[in-house]
């Protein structure tokens, strides 16, 4: 059988009639929601920039899900691994965009998962890693519903529905994904694979906020796109795959998408997809790509520097205390040693003044 994805218009900012339009398309929540269960859902909250500029979830599609959860007489809990949170104040982006506040308000518990008890869990099939750790009411609850942002990434192309699921790695796991894997991403994107075959079965429904996107150096600095869409569907690899043609892209340029046919994970191209709601061919708008993705090649296989725009550093430490091969220091401004540096792009990621940049230099 076919895996489904629906693209659903947001009219008139009526951002509520798009998700349930694009669950019902799917055969409505009741199908994938069962009562007196517990359900999280997962944004993409990894920092205090707002879904305005493209970068996190809006709270309007979270808030809506919850509702949907509610009506079913089950429990949704928001939760996240947030990124900048888990080297500074775990609250901080919580707070910063006003995401607690808005919990409270509508009575959905909040959990920071980088203070849960980490539980390892095995996947034998695994190419990169066999085993992972995640917060314990991750494998907990009754299932997850994945709500990623649209956006593209400096390291893997795209961020979409495989992607935010490396959100539930915590802190410390997620800094020893990117050592292991060093300045190679055609193997992140395969432990991202793994991570993704470990956890799938949890996942009940991905929910992309395809309403304002990010292209160009995403997943922080980028441009904002307005798109204007909800797109769903059970399998996160074939929403990717439909997400990435709507950013009017071949989904084989993405790794995770060409691995994850490589490796038996997903239709080998659209036409093993069911796409319904608005068609596709109408909803496509090319986006651009990272600058580290511009001669069209997967994944990256020479050095990029990373520069420092000093007029924007306000030399908040925030690069150093976040890399995971321990490449920075701080010397008025970061100073990058090439030696260490595994070309993560960690530190362009979380920069909160945009003032990182990676330059592919010309062959």
């Amino acid at each position: 059988m076919k895996p489904k994805v629906s693209i659903v218009k947001v009219h008139e900012d009526r951002v509520d009639d798009a998700v349930y339009e694009a669950v019902n398309l799917l055969g409505g929540f009741s199908g994938f929601i069962k009562p007196r269960g517990t359900y999280l859902i997962k944004p993409n909250l990894f920092t205090t920039k707002t879904p305005q500029q493209g970068a996190t979830t809006d709270m309007r599609i979270v808030l809506t899900l919850a509702k949907m959860i509610k009506e079913l007489g089950a429990e949704p809990v928001v939760g996240e691994c947030p990124a900048m949170a888990a080297y500074a104040r775990p609250d901080m982006v919580f707070e910063g965009l006003g995401i607690r506040k808005l919990c409270e308000e509508s009575n959905i518990p909040l959990k920071v998962l980088d203070r849960e008890k980490p539980i390892k869990i095995k996947n034998e099939k695994g190419t990169v890693l066999d085993e992972f750790w995640f917060p314990e009411f991750v494998l907990k609850c009754d299932g997850i519903i994945n709500v990623p942002k649209l956006k593209t990434h400096i390291l893997t192309t795209l961020t979409c529905a495989v992607k935010n699921l490396f959100g539930l790695q915590q802190g410390g796991s997620k800094a020893r994904h990117h050592v292991l894997t060093r300045n190679d991403p055609e193997r992140f994107s395969n432990l991202l694979l793994d991570l993704y075959d470990s956890i799938s079965s949890k996942v009940k429904i991905n929910i992309v906020d395809s309403i304002i996107c990010m292209e160009g150096e995403g997943p922080t600095t980028g441009d904002p796109v307005n798109l204007g869409l909800i797109i769903s569907g059970t399998d996160a690899v074939a929403v990717d795959m439909v997400a990435s043609t709507i950013m009017g892209w071949d989904p084989m340029e993405v790794g995770t998408n060409y691995l994850a046919v490589k490796r038996g994970l997903a239709p080998s191209d659209l036409s093993g997809i069911e796409i319904v709601g608005e068609a596709l061919e109408e909803v496509i708008r090319p986006f651009k790509k990272p600058q580290s993705h511009q001669d069209g090649r997967m994944f990256i296989d020479a050095y990029m520097p990373i520069i420092c725009n000093e007029a924007k550093c306000i030399n908040c430490g925030i690069c150093q205390q976040i890399c995971p091969g321990k490449a920075i220091e701080i010397h008025e401004h970061p100073k990058f040693d090439k030696e260490k540096c595994i070309q993560c792009f960690c530190c362009i990621e979380l920069c909160p003044q945009g003032a990182l940049k990676v330059i592919r230099k010309s062959e």
